[in-house]
């Protein structure tokens, strides 16, 4: 018997630059390099997920934009629920691709925003679409920190 979908209600709560830094450099032509990175933190207690996007471009090796900006999300209690898996929260592949390319997209816009006016709006963030998540994520909910 197979399980019925089921709609898990979430809402966008809070978007935040978490780091900005552009340097201009004196050079305009050269090898750009963008390097990338993402990162989800959760809150069980608050019900809520957090994604981390960040992105960091070179030209010729030398840093030129430093971006990191983060999304949190929020879920219904029955949503958030479904995910509880015995003593661990799964959250499935799909909706973190989704939570990712939304992270993603608000990123490009930031890009644009803080440079806008400098040659350095020319940057692009490219098309990732969550491809790097390789599976569902799970995460023991009486995690121990010492």
């Amino acid at each position: 018997m197979s399980e019925q979908p089921m709609n898990i209600n979430y809402r966008l709560i809070s978007i935040n630059t978490e780091e900005f830094d552009a340097k201009e450099l004196e050079k305009d032509n050269g090898t750009l390099d963008l390097n990338f990175d993402f990162q989800f933190g959760v809150n069980n207690d608050k019900r809520f997920v957090k994604t981390i996007s960040k992105f960091k471009f070179l030209l010729d090796k030398e840093e030129m934009v430093t971006l990191a900006v983060s999304c949190e999300f929020e879920f219904e209690a029955s949503g958030w629920n479904f995910f509880i898996k015995g003593d661990q929260l799964i959250l499935p592949k799909g909706l973190l691709e989704m939570l990712a390319n939304f992270t993603m997209s608000t990123a490009r816009g930031v890009l644009h925003a803080k440079t806008e006016g400098t040659k350095m709006n020319k940057l692009i963030i490219p098309m990732i679409n969550g491809e790097f998540i390789k599976q569902d994520l799970a995460i023991p909910l009486n995690a121990q920190v010492n």
